[in-house]
């Protein structure tokens, strides 16, 4: 560590420890400093989550990379991106001097980082799949599940959701738009306006969370909040929910209904997409790219 001091001090939030080693190197863009600083910012966010302490390049370990890795999948940040921000995070480790991370010696695959193969290739879930999970499912599985069909939760924020439910409920019985808070990608609320032919479906899946909630006082029991999502996934994808009906499907079945809702009260294209992009999270620029990965091979 000694030999890092005189790039980052001990006090240097995690930010700033990760962004000065990594640019201890000259040459990066300014445009990958902007995306590197996003990196640092969900470095940070996962250790609190995770409970990593001061966690700095020379020190990270492989089993918190791991965890990073499984937090952003849960937020459902897409395959690129991950790939993008591990390049990110290696150049941090190299200007701390770790040679133990390089893509020779620990490559993407060891850490779980998905494929980029996968990108632009989601359908949404299919019915029958979806309608054997759902008959199959434990209670709280079950509402967690249906608060991503029919909310469009990413599997993060719906594990997160609990102090939100009660609010939920409100807005949703009286056809209002919902905010989501926790979990969310780069920590960003968002307002999602649920169509009015999906209105009581997602009251009744945000019911079954508040009953579940009120039952066993919390939607996932788990030691921590990367156990609860651990133990989530394990049970999404003994029910079936993998691959490609993961639970990032679901989003994409609650995206396709937007789309078509929009379009059918005569949106454009273009404004039908933006505004399923912003339910989704992902902002109003965002149209076409939420066309091609969440929509285009479903329809």
């Amino acid at each position: 560590m000694a030999a890092m001091a005189h790039i980052y001090k001990r006090n240097d939030s995690i930010q700033t420890k990760f962004s000065k080693a990594a640019l201890w190197q000259k040459g990066a863009a300014i445009r990958t400093k902007v995306r590197m600083n996003s990196t640092w910012n969900a470095v940070a966010d996962c250790a609190k989550v995770q409970r990593w302490g001061d966690v700095e390049p020379a020190t990270i370990t492989l089993k918190q990379l791991k965890g990073y890795v499984t937090y952003r999948i849960a937020q459902g940040i897409s395959a690129r991106s991950i790939q993008n921000e591990m390049s990110h995070i290696r150049r941090s480790l190299e200007g701390a001097g770790r040679t133990d991370f390089t893509p020779e010696t620990c490559p993407n695959s060891k850490l779980g980082v998905p494929s980029g193969t996968r990108i632009g290739v989601g359908k949404v879930v299919d019915p029958e799949v979806l309608r054997y999970a759902l008959q199959r499912a434990l209670p709280d599985t079950k509402a967690l599940i249906e608060l991503s069909r029919f909310l469009g939760l990413r599997e993060l924020e719906a594990v997160m959701s609990v102090s939100s439910l009660n609010k939920w409920e409100r807005d949703l019985a009286e056809g209002q738009p919902i905010i989501v808070r926790d979990g969310t990608k780069g920590g960003r609320a968002r307002s999602v306006v649920v169509a009015p032919e999906g209105l009581d479906n997602a009251l009744a899946a945000v019911r079954a969370a508040q009953a579940v909630l009120q039952k066993q006082g919390y939607l996932v029991v788990s030691k921590s909040l990367k156990a609860a999502l651990e133990q989530h996934s394990d049970r999404l994808a003994k029910l079936g929910l993998k691959g490609e009906n993961s639970c990032h499907s679901l989003r994409r079945a609650f995206a396709m209904d937007q789309y078509k809702h929009y379009l059918a009260e005569g949106c454009s294209e273009k404004i039908a997409l933006s505004r399923t992009s912003n339910d989704l999270g992902h902002g109003d620029g965002r149209g076409r790219w939420v066309f091609n990965n969440y929509i285009k091979n479903s329809l």
